[in-house]
């Protein structure tokens, strides 16, 4: 009870933060009390800089929404004052997050550097490119960090100790799995951009993703004791099958490989979150598909037994071995 209940207060924070810095940056703009750059860089500074410090110095629930504030109202002042220079500014924005990560105290700010990481990591990689191509391929390391953050969540805690686990690994968790759900939220909507080679993008960021799933159904077949090198083999082909139709939409199955993690490692407003964004990616799938209606019912109908296979299978698994 006392988690969920941190969890909502973390949620509205988060949210009233982000209200109040737009409503706060709004007047700024509407004064027009800052016209200069360098005065946008300087107060944004000084922003970060206070953010920075009570963090340290206090750590209430209460002034979280304040520090989303200045944190938030803080790095869109420095975008504003050095936005002649975009690899400079996403230079910067990374530098403020490592930083903001490093010394920074609580859940809030490191769980706000991490996405500031992401965004301005990619967003760097995406300008100096020219392309959207790696903001399409960032799902994959994000979703690669998050899986193997969650394997070797053990080997982590030993290494960093209770008081960084709580402090630095859990915002560091949750800022990549949102990071993931953004991304891929992203990836369904610009997966079928007019590029050269989109689709072959596409294959790609499929195949990577459907090796994360594969890691993941192996790892449930240990705990479901399935041993049997022919059992092991059908179950991956079955899988395989299952998410071949899914090779143009990435987003489908890194949607369902948020599932599996969050649902093996008994993550629980994760997992809904990840249900509700493979609610929306089925939805996004189906409309997108430029077949007629009764070749995308003939799809869904065969999807529809594999899954149905996959679970009877399952099902059968888990009922002898409890009877065991």
């Amino acid at each position: 009870m006392a988690q969920k209940h941190n969890l909502t207060i973390q949620a509205v924070s988060i949210i009233g933060g982000i209200l109040t810095a737009i409503f706060f940056l709004g007047f700024l703009a509407l004064a027009r009390i800052l016209r200069s750059d360098i005065s946008c860089l300087i107060v944004g500074s000084i922003l970060i800089l206070t953010t920075l410090t009570i963090s340290r110095m206090v750590i209430r629930s209460f002034l979280d929404a304040m520090n989303i504030t200045l944190y938030i109202a803080g790095c869109v002042l420095i975008g504003f004052g050095i936005n002649a220079s975009i690899n400079i500014l996403f230079t910067t924005l990374m530098g403020i997050s490592i930083l903001t990560f490093l010394l920074s105290r609580g859940f809030i700010l490191p769980f706000l550097s991490v996405i500031l990481f992401n965004i301005s990591f990619f967003g760097e990689a995406a300008h100096v490119f020219s392309s959207f191509y790696p903001l399409q391929i960032a799902v994959v390391p994000i979703l690669a960090l998050f899986l193997f953050a969650n394997i070797f969540e053990t080997k982590l805690f030993e290494c960093i100790g209770t008081e960084n686990y709580f402090s630095k690994y859990k915002p560091f968790h949750f800022g990549l799995f949102i990071s993931g759900i953004v991304s891929l939220g992203g990836l369904s909507i610009n997966y079928m951009i007019s590029e050269t080679n989109s689709w072959l993008v596409s294959c790609i960021l499929s195949v990577c993703i459907w090796i994360g799933i594969l890691i993941m159904v192996q790892r449930i077949m240990q705990v479901m004791k399935v041993d049997h090198p022919v059992n092991q083999v059908g179950i991956y082909i079955l899988c395989i099958v299952i998410c071949l139709p899914t090779v143009f939409a990435p987003y489908l199955s890194g949607s369902l490989l948020l599932i599996l993690i969050c649902f093996y490692y008994g993550y629980k407003a994760e997992c809904a979150a990840s249900l509700l964004l493979f609610i929306y990616a089925v939805s996004k799938y189906y409309y997108d598909l430029n077949l007629s209606l009764l070749t995308k019912s003939i799809t869904l109908f065969f999807i529809g037994i594999a899954c149905i296979t996959a679970w009877y299978f399952f099902t059968q698994k888990r009922t002898r071995h409890e009877k065991v």
